[in-house]
């Protein structure tokens, strides 16, 4: 089983003080526990970095 699939990566969302949304990203490994603040503009940007990387995945996958 993988890291991920034991709850080390969550992200769970949630509202600030002044009522906007924002996302939690936690990340728990061997080596201890982080948690990182994120505004929408960042997870959209998370999105767009791992939909690239899916891309060029898939993309060498197919020249093998």
């Amino acid at each position: 089983m993988s890291w991920m699939d034991d709850g080390g990566f969550e992200i769970r969302t949630f509202a600030d003080k002044a009522g906007r949304a924002m996302a939690q990203m936690s990340f728990r490994t061997s080596t201890g526990h982080f948690d990182i603040i994120l505004g929408k503009t960042e997870v959209q940007r998370i999105r767009r970095e791992c939909g690239r990387a899916i891309k060029e995945i898939d993309q060498k996958k197919g020249q093998e």
